[in-house]
């Protein structure tokens, strides 16, 4: 039988698919089952059907949960913003709490401090006049002097009070207002500034103080020194044991005499210990020469040499960095401007460029800075050098 269902002519239209059929327990024969060919297309075209609407399905799944998500970060946004309008807001309430705490600071509900400056009568506040600790008010009014007021309750200060209320008012605020229309103030107000010794006020009005003056007269001439306060520069005759009233004559300036080595021996040799003074940027650092340099070549002895740091831009305060390697001082050749140290610790060029540069070996740098300590960066460029003498 199975013979003969194989070997049926079938025409192009039909075709045959045998199956199993069980007809009792234990007994199978096949049996056949017909289908047309459209039979099968159309089987076919609604199992295509039925998977284009499983995958519309599908896709209106992920477009549903991508809605989802947009509306969670439009959520998202919509709350940061608020924060943000929240935050301002809690700021410009403390600034306004600030300016307001500001004012109430300077209301004293003990009596004021009656000032009679030249007849001329002024009242503030004890905190006003301690602004500025260094200056004659913060000294007369630190507690270290024994006071009496005058009968009155003032306090006499033989001064011209016609134009104190400027001062004062600096006192208070911090700020200079002027009238454009009396430019011979800043004439008076300075000599005032400068009786009353409030150095910030000075420097606003453009003159020295005198212990500025003094202090420029120490190191004259210097394009680096001129505008540094005074204790700074002060450290310079503290770090070689000197007076502090003594004075340094300039006679190397690589500005005015040129940034070569022939120059600067010409003007510092044989002229005995030297301060090399350096700037570059705003920095000003250099070293310290007790010999005479002479151009013979080779290193002096670095005893009592130094390296140092007056302003960094670490905000580190002045330092002096001692020579730990005695046979490595300030190394001494006519074709080099100054040098100090093995390695070097500080090397010059000529051409100002920024090959110049600090490499600590032989002087003992205690800052965690290393080879940046003087400019930010190991190389750095010159913008002045100068060499001073003891005069």
């Amino acid at each position: 039988m199975i013979s003969n269902l194989f070997n049926l002519k079938v025409k192009s239209t039909f075709v045959f698919k045998l199956v199993w059929k069980s007809m009792d327990r234990g007994n199978k024969q096949f049996g056949v089952s017909i289908y047309s060919v459209e039979e099968r297309r159309k089987s076919k075209a609604q199992s295509l059907h039925r998977e284009h609407l499983l995958c519309l399905k599908q896709n209106n799944n992920e477009w549903k949960i991508e809605e989802k998500v947009n509306e969670l970060f439009n959520l998202i946004n919509e709350e940061k913003e608020c924060i943000k309008e929240q935050r301002d807001l809690l700021e410009h309430e403390r600034l306004t709490f600030e300016q307001i705490f500001k004012k109430v600071q300077q209301v004293h509900v003990s009596s004021p401090i009656q000032l009679s400056i030249g007849g001329t009568k002024f009242s503030t506040t004890l905190d006003t006049l301690l602004k500025y600790r260094n200056s004659f008010f913060g000294c007369l009014f630190s507690g270290y002097i024994s006071l009496k007021p005058d009968k009155d309750g003032s306090f006499f200060i033989d001064r011209d009070g016609t134009h104190f209320h400027y001062i004062l008012n600096y006192l208070r605020t911090g700020e200079l207002v002027l009238p454009s229309n009396k430019p011979h103030l800043v004439k008076l107000l300075l000599m005032e500034a400068e009786f009353y010794q409030i150095e910030s006020l000075v420097d606003l009005l453009g003159g020295k103080t005198v212990e500025e003056e003094q202090t420029f007269h120490l190191f004259s001439e210097s394009n680096i020194l001129s505008n540094e306060r005074p204790s700074l520069v002060e450290k310079l005759n503290e770090w070689v044991g000197c007076e502090s009233t003594q004075k340094w004559r300039l006679v190397y300036k690589g500005s005015r005499d040129g940034f070569q080595a022939s120059k600067f021996h010409l003007n510092s040799d044989n002229k005995g210990a030297s301060y090399t003074i350096l700037k570059s940027g705003k920095n000003i650092f250099g070293g310290y020469n007790p010999s005479s340099w002479s151009s013979k070549g080779g290193y002096l002895n670095g005893k009592d040499s130094f390296l140092f740091s007056l302003v960094n831009p670490h905000n580190i305060q002045p330092i002096k960095l001692v020579n730990h390697e005695e046979q490595f001082g300030p190394y001494d050749h006519s074709d080099y401007l100054p040098i100090y140290g093995d390695g070097h610790d500080l090397r010059i060029f000529s051409d100002r460029n920024e090959n110049s540069y600090s490499y600590f070996k032989s002087y003992t740098n205690s800052t965690n800075k290393g080879s940046s300590l003087f400019t930010g960066n190991k190389h750095f460029k010159v913008d002045e050098l100068e060499v001073f003498v003891r005069m």
